[in-house]
């Protein structure tokens, strides 16, 4: 997928694009690319790839949820910056929070930001250590490729509004993966929503899971890591 094959399927996906996305897309895969070369972010270097597997797969999870009521998202282990970043290109008007422990990876999207001229604010912790002050904050919190279902339902709900949404995008291990989920969800305060499945324009299998925050979470959660991992493997 090169870029304009990539700007007519997102088109085709996301029908209210920003006018400068594109341009703002391109910035962003040349600072990514140019930094890649001294500090290893992302094994896609090939411009078809970035395009298709890394922006394209990152965001399609997302493009029949309406984001024009939302306000706060928080990417849990952005890495890079997706989806996180590329969300907040699409819709400027959320305000975007990122959670990357990886020091490295922080320093590049703090760069990654101020190249790009968005605000974002970019924290440099471990989702478990959450805040007193971070608590029922975010109206979505979305969390992709970092681990399975039950450590991020755990790490990611104590986030959450009332109400809000964790989007977790899986793979075709999702059923397995709900079931493990099957008492931490309530635990934590959530209940599951259906899950949406599709195979994308690339060949690639999404299932998106939906955990809706329907009440406070207990201050027990979330649980010190090797808890979290114990549980939830």
């Amino acid at each position: 997928m090169n870029n304009i094959d990539f700007a007519i399927n997102l088109k085709k996906i996301f029908p209210k694009i920003p006018d400068d996305f594109f341009a703002q897309i391109n910035r962003y895969k040349l600072f990514l690319q140019k930094y890649n070369q001294k500090t290893n972010l992302t094994r896609l270097a090939d411009e078809n790839k970035i395009y298709s597997e890394y922006f394209y797969e990152s965001i399609v999870p997302y493009k029949d949820f309406d984001f024009v009521k939302i306000q706060s998202l928080l990417d849990i282990g952005s890495g890079s910056g997706i989806p996180g970043i590329v969300l907040k290109l699409l819709y400027p008007y959320i305000q975007l929070t990122i959670i990357e422990s990886n020091n490295k990876k922080v320093t590049f999207l703090k760069e990654l930001c101020y190249h790009l001229k968005i605000k974002a604010t970019v924290l440099n912790q471990r989702a478990e250590n959450i805040q007193n002050k971070q608590r029922e904050q975010f109206d979505i919190v979305t969390c992709r490729a970092v681990a399975s279902l039950p450590i991020i339902v755990e790490l990611s709900l104590p986030y959450l509004k009332v109400n809000g949404l964790l989007i977790a995008p899986k793979s075709q291990k999702w059923i397995d993966e709900m079931s493990a989920s099957k008492n931490i969800i309530p635990a934590v305060g959530g209940k599951a929503l259906p899950t949406y499945q599709f195979t994308s324009i690339n060949h690639k299998f999404h299932a998106v899971i939906f955990i809706q925050k329907s009440k406070k979470t207990n201050h027990y959660y979330p649980r010190s890591w090797n808890l979290i991992v114990k549980d939830g493997k």
